[in-house]
């Protein structure tokens, strides 16, 4: 397994592809938490909150995490 950039994509795609090709499509959410609620709402068959969806573990997040 190569560690680099290039090798990491392609191990995460390759892994993604393996994914869709061993779930129904029916039972698997492609979801991208860019989206908000609504798309993982309506996959669980349940309402969308009223409180916005979270927003945590940015960049800037991540790095004052790694400080300490």
């Amino acid at each position: 397994l190569d560690l680099d950039r290039d090798g990491l994509i392609k191990a995460f795609l390759a892994h993604e592809q393996a994914v869709k090709a061993a779930i129904p499509a029916a039972r698997l959410l492609m979801f991208d938490v860019k989206q908000g609620w609504q798309p993982l709402c309506k996959f669980l068959g349940k309402p969308v909150p009223a409180e916005p969806f979270p927003r945590t573990n940015d960049r800037e997040q991540f790095f004052e995490l790694l400080k300490g």
